[in-house]
């Protein structure tokens, strides 16, 4: 009887595992999101722009188009970073 609830235990875990994964895996962390966009060497607007795009994407919001210059670039190459889900 034990050996059955051990392995309906571990059944479980597995199952709970796989399932999530996918979700951990592309969920990207704010610090990483920033590392990333001011790895680039862009001016702090673009920046700015790169960082508001890949949340946007990442949080399935629409597409910003008030943006201008050197933001709605960094946000243009954000946005193509993130995912939304």
């Amino acid at each position: 009887m034990n050996v059955k609830i051990s392995m309906l235990v571990i059944a479980f875990a597995v199952v709970a595992s796989v399932g999530l994964s996918p979700s951990l895996v592309m969920n990207q962390s704010t610090s990483a999101v920033s590392h990333w966009c001011e790895s680039q060497g862009k001016s702090s607007s673009w920046v700015e722009g790169c960082k508001n795009g890949w949340a946007d994407h990442d949080n399935c919001r629409s597409y910003d188009h008030e943006l201008s210059g050197d933001m709605v670039k960094g946000y243009k190459v954000g946005w193509s970073k993130g995912s939304c889900h």
